[in-house]
């Protein structure tokens, strides 16, 4: 026995060795992608035939192909240990023009946590950026489907609160200015329906500072037609236009930082029977929807409520019924109804829910309060020579096939199946 555990000891100590020298690697050469450099030490290493090592490869790759779908903003938590291997991914839509900002903040910041965000082309993933740090800041030139993936180091314990924001990429035109300010959108009909808006009004006062949305130079001024008094500016490869202003306060060929004033909010062109507004748009090969680049971000995430000593481990339904939704959130449809002693094993949290996974393998969210502890069995039953033990609830290959009868604590059940413990480990068994 003495050698055995010398043995183990060695055997851990090799792993965290290696990894450590992989960790060591990605700090020297600074990759612009950290977790495939991390990869490839390992596939390139003598423990690339591990499991340890092929299991948080796999991880990494399906839970891309695997993401929660979600809406932004988010916020979660989600705690890790060095006997799994772990990865999450989440899945979210956004318009051209937003920006979509990520951030990990970790209990312990000595070893690293990979941030890679993807988008989702033709049902195929495109690795957009990935994060040298705590951060991913990502503004998107057309509207993307993405999927965010975490994933930390291996034989690596501790916890982690991931954010994502959705937030416009641009600084809203009008000084001091608010999103119910906006009395006009895009494609809004004009002269009678024989044209459309190709841009957003934002009435204010008049006289009320006009300034630019992005870094850029001034490309033209001008006085007349139906802008009245105008301003182009040039700013990250795209024109902003401002029209019907009451005075101009930059000049062609005019460099300015964003929130400078370009000019002050009037009602000359064709403005003249309405009250003082800017005519705000954007162009890029042709004119483009303005408001997602300055909309306001969304509300700040729900800060995470669920209980953190519950992540990946065991719980159980305490209700006679409990919906599992595919977000947290009751305005979708639930994935699956379980009832009251049904086991699910908590995944993380998000505001008041819990992130799940049910024994046949699918996820969901479920209200914490429907969801208590695992850690106190329900009751006994004994097995009968010939009952086997099983790691998982698909039953495919027996761990164990006892010879004697023997007696188990029930922990929860699921399908006529029993979550049960034995020397400290879980296990499915047939009832």
């Amino acid at each position: 026995m003495h050698h055995q555990t010398l043995r183990l000891l060695l055997y851990l100590g090799a792993l965290l060795l290696f990894f450590t020298s992989c960790r060591q690697v990605n700090k020297v050469f600074k990759s612009e992608n950290p977790r495939e450099e991390y990869a490839k030490a390992m596939k390139e290493g003598p423990l690339a035939e591990n499991k340890i090592v092929q299991d948080w490869l796999a991880a990494g790759d399906s839970v891309i192909n695997d993401p929660v779908p979600m809406e932004l903003p988010i916020q979660t938590k989600v705690i890790y240990f060095s006997d799994e291997a772990n990865a999450w991914a989440w899945q979210f839509s956004l318009q051209e023009g937003r920006t979509v900002r990520a951030k990990i903040a970790q209990t312990d910041s000595s070893h690293q946590i990979f941030m890679d965000l993807y988008a989702l082309e033709n049902d195929e993933t495109v690795l957009e950026k990935s994060a040298n740090d705590s951060l991913i800041s990502h503004t998107l030139d057309e509207d993307q489907t993405l999927i965010l993936r975490v994933q930390p180091e291996l034989l690596i314990n501790g916890s982690a609160t991931i954010t994502i924001t959705d937030n416009p990429s641009m600084k809203f035109p009008v000084a001091g200015g608010r999103r119910a300010d906006i009395g006009s959108f895009w494609g809004d009909p004009r002269d009678a329906g024989r044209r459309k808006h190709k841009g957003v009004d934002i009435f204010a006062d008049r006289g009320t500072p006009v300034v630019a949305s992005a870094g850029g130079r001034v490309t033209r001024t001008g006085n007349g037609g139906l802008g009245g008094k105008t301003v182009w500016l040039r700013a990250g490869g795209k024109s902003l236009y401002y029209a019907h202003l009451d005075s101009i306060n930059s000049g062609f060929g005019q460099g300015v930082e964003a929130g400078d004033t370009l000019g002050f909010v009037g009602n000359t062109g064709n403005a003249r029977t309405t009250p003082p507004h800017l005519h705000f748009g954007i162009y890029d090969r042709g004119a483009t929807n303005p408001l997602p680049f300055i909309d306001f971000a969304n509300n700040q995430p729900e800060p995470v409520l669920a209980d953190p000593s519950t992540f990946l481990k065991w719980g159980r339904i305490n209700a006679p019924k409990a919906n599992v939704r595919p977000l947290p959130s009751t305005q979708k449809e639930p994935i699956a109804s379980l009832e009251r002693n049904n086991p699910v094993k908590i995944l993380g949290g998000t505001g008041e829910w819990y992130k799940v996974k049910l024994p046949d393998g699918r996820r969901g969210f479920i209200f914490q309060s429907l969801v208590s502890s695992a850690a106190s069995p329900l009751k006994k039953i004994s097995t009968n020579e010939g009952d086997s033990l099983f790691y998982d609830f698909s039953f495919d290959q027996p761990f164990l096939t006892f010879k004697n009868a023997t007696s188990l604590d029930v922990y929860a059940d699921y399908k006529n199946q029993k979550l049960v413990q034995f020397n400290n480990h879980w296990f499915w068994v047939n009832e």
